[in-house]
């Protein structure tokens, strides 16, 4: 992400404002990250009670997938009148600087067997349909997702598919990656975990299939287990919106009502479609994502056995937060798109509703997975690590050089920064989650790490062999 100087310098005032400093964590001597850890000291205001919902936007119930029908009504708070479509937006992320990899270089191939059956033709869905064409990323050019998936089909099935959203009016792109076995044979019944994306998503090539689809397989790919990856929603926090976006472009193309979708709209269409269990899954998100993904298990209590949240602040009503949420959807519409569009005024009933720190009481009964770094750097942050990385993916060595160092600066500098504001923020939320006893089943605790995919490709694994697995009841 290439934040502006004023940014960094905002966020890194922020932190020292807040005595951020971010906590250390020291491994046992037999090296169990899982034994307790110094925390931060909590706030009085991390441990006040769980607010209701506000009674201007009524709460969904549990959804079910064969019969909820989702409601389409935004929620009841002003919302703007006109829209100015932008021509041209110049984002600020450039995918390729907080990741390990970047997102040139030959798509990955995974090395596996090929499907030992040939599925049945899905029972078919009047809200699905193949995906015509790979949508464009905010440079013009193709989503990468859609040729790295079709390379890969004989290996681990999968559809790139639109799903029709009632709630938005528009198709979404879906990618869907059938439940296989260890043997390669097709799964039916099998649960269901759906990964989102971070802030800048599929529309800048940093979702999960362009930036860690090696592990997405080695994780997924032979467990029994149905993914799905939503394929938009850049800088939108994935919930429901107080106001329609101000702007059309790239990452915001009308309506935004994610949580709608997300938690009706999308498990009721796809899971059948998918002849996937409708009973289990579980959903996991990385950096803005994080977020995203403790609400939806806040907001739907028993729908999703396990969450998983990975470099995450849960908090978005109290100031520094909510400079956090500007500094991201200020990068969708630079100038134009502000937070109250999503969480309405900062404090308000329905901010607070949306606050996944505010409403952590209600993960109880949901296996949970939360991970950090610290902002220090790490092995895969420094530029001769990357510049190996670059090399094996085909760069010229005095290309990977140069661009290698960049990256490390980025990295260290600006992920660093990133990363230290998520760990205290992690922070808050296990000392919240504990003063309700609500059972955090694994923090993943780095001494070291910046807010980039090295991380977030590791969290993939062990979110499943440490939480999901067993959520989902496959560690039988």
């Amino acid at each position: 992400m290439k934040l502006t100087r004023s940014a960094v310098a905002i966020a890194a005032a922020a932190l020292v404002a807040a005595g951020s400093v971010p906590a250390v964590h020291h491994l046992a001597a037999d090296g169990d990250a899982s034994k307790p850890v110094t925390t931060l000291d909590p706030a009085v205001s991390v441990v006040d009670s769980t607010i209701a919902a506000p009674t201007s936007t009524e709460e969904a119930p549990k959804p079910s997938v064969v019969d909820a029908t989702p409601s389409s009504e935004a929620p009841a708070v002003a919302t703007t009148t006109e829209m100015t479509v932008v021509d041209e937006v110049f984002a600020d992320e450039d995918p390729g600087k907080l990741a390990s990899d970047p997102v040139d270089g030959e798509n990955p191939e995974v090395q596996g067997s090929e499907l030992t059956s040939v599925p049945e033709e899905p029972v078919g869905h009047p809200d699905i349909k193949p995906l015509q064409e790979a949508p464009k990323t905010y440079k013009g050019v193709d989503q990468r997702w859609v040729s790295i998936m079709e390379q890969n089909k004989d290996v681990w099935k999968n559809e790139a598919i639109s799903v029709h959203s009632p709630s938005m009016d528009r198709d979404i792109p879906v990618a869907i990656f059938h439940a296989t076995d260890e043997n390669g044979q097709l799964v039916d019944n099998a649960p269901t975990v759906y990964l989102l994306n971070g802030a800048g998503g599929s529309e800048q090539d940093s979702d999960w299939i362009a930036q860690a689809f090696r592990q997405m397989f080695d994780t997924y790919g032979r467990a029994g287990v149905n993914v799905v990856v939503p394929q938009e929603g850049a800088f939108s926090y994935y919930v429901d919106w107080a106001a329609a976006p101000p702007v059309k472009n790239t990452f915001y193309k009308g309506k935004q009502m994610w949580s709608t979708f997300l938690a009706h709209e999308l498990p009721q269409t796809v899971e059948p479609y998918m002849n996937a269990d409708q009973d289990h899954r579980a959903v996991a998100g990385l950096s803005m994502a994080a977020t995203s993904v403790l609400l939806l298990a806040e907001h739907n209590p028993g729908f999703y056995d396990a969450v998983g949240s990975f470099s995450g602040c849960a908090a978005t009503s109290t100031p520094l937060p909510w400079e956090f949420v500007n500094l991201t959807v200020d990068r969708g519409a630079p100038g134009v798109m502000t937070p109250e569009h999503i969480f309405g005024e900062r404090g308000s009933d329905y901010n607070r509703h949306n606050d996944a720190l505010v409403n952590a009481a209600k993960l109880k009964g949901t296996a949970v997975y939360l991970s950090t770094g610290t902002g220090l750097a790490g092995e895969m942050d420094t530029a001769g690590y990357l510049k190996d990385r670059l090399v094996k993916l085909g760069v010229d060595e005095g290309d990977a050089s140069s661009r290698a160092f960049a990256n490390a600066l980025t990295l260290q500098v600006e992920g660093g920064v990133i990363e230290a504001a998520m760990n205290a923020c992690t922070h808050d939320l296990m000392v919240k989650m504990r003063a309700n006893d609500v059972e955090v089943n694994h923090a993943e605790l780095r001494n070291v790490g910046t807010h980039s995919w090295g991380t977030w490709r590791d969290d993939l694994k062990l979110s499943y062999d440490k939480v999901f697995k067993q959520a989902l009841g496959l560690d039988k």
